[in-house]
């Protein structure tokens, strides 16, 4: 199984709100952080913190990223800071996933190039929220209470291992997942990377072994279909 730990690298304001979103989630939070002050306030509410550089290639490696960790946030506000841990992390480990903030749109670019798989705009978030709060406000209330409220319900991304009952099967063929009180959102096919296909699109797309699927559901429901789909070895 997937580990459940999530890398934060600094404290800032940025990250506070993400671990509090993601601590709500129950995903184990561990802050990476220098500044004494902000060590002591990541403690107080009650997050691991480990107080480190991460501008010294042997305290990443300490992380054990290659086998404990699910993912990889970079959010200090010295975008430098973000830029060279950015860097530092996927040379060491080319396979997790690093989400990085860029505070500007000329440098998502750089921070994808530098190895990030997503990038956080704080600016155009903010003004899509706006947008999507004008014009399409039943949505927005929707998607908040999925992603940022304690509800039970959760978007989950499940990648297909080798010998799941799934890998080879048909996106129309699945059956299954409606029978487990889920919701198929789409697919990320593993060889076309920047291209998330769409369930409601009607392309039959045939999953296979390293694909994602993204579902909707009931926190249970979707562990315990994880479980179902790829342990059958």
């Amino acid at each position: 199984m997937s580990s459940n730990k999530i890398v934060i690298f600094s404290f800032s304001k940025l990250a506070i709100q993400i671990a509090h979103i993601l601590h709500q989630k129950n995903y184990e939070i561990i802050i990476i952080e220098e500044d004494v002050e902000l060590v002591k306030e990541a403690k107080e509410l009650g997050y691991e913190v480990k107080q480190i550089s991460l501008m010294d290639d042997k305290n990443i490696i300490s992380l054990e990223m290659d086998k404990n960790i699910k993912a990889f946030f970079c959010v200090s506000d010295d975008k430098n800071n973000n830029l060279f841990v950015t860097l530092s992390v996927r040379n060491l480990n080319p396979k997790l996933k690093i989400i990085s903030v860029s505070f500007a749109t000329q440098d998502n670019k750089t921070m994808l190039l530098a190895g990030a798989n997503k990038i956080i705009n704080p600016y155009e978030i903010g003004a899509l929220r706006i947008f999507r709060l004008l014009n399409k406000p039943y949505i927005l209330d929707i998607l908040d209470n999925i992603l940022f409220s304690e509800s039970n319900i959760e978007v989950s991304e499940i990648t297909i291992e080798k010998n799941s009952i799934l890998d080879g099967i048909y996106l129309k063929e699945t059956n299954i997942i409606e029978e487990n009180n889920l919701i198929l959102l789409g697919i990320q096919d593993k060889e076309i990377q920047d291209k998330f296909i769409f369930y409601s699109s009607g392309i039959n797309h045939k999953i296979d072994y390293g694909d994602t699927i993204v579902l909707l559901g009931n926190n249970n429901d979707l562990q315990n279909f994880t479980q179902l789909i790829n342990n059958n070895n």
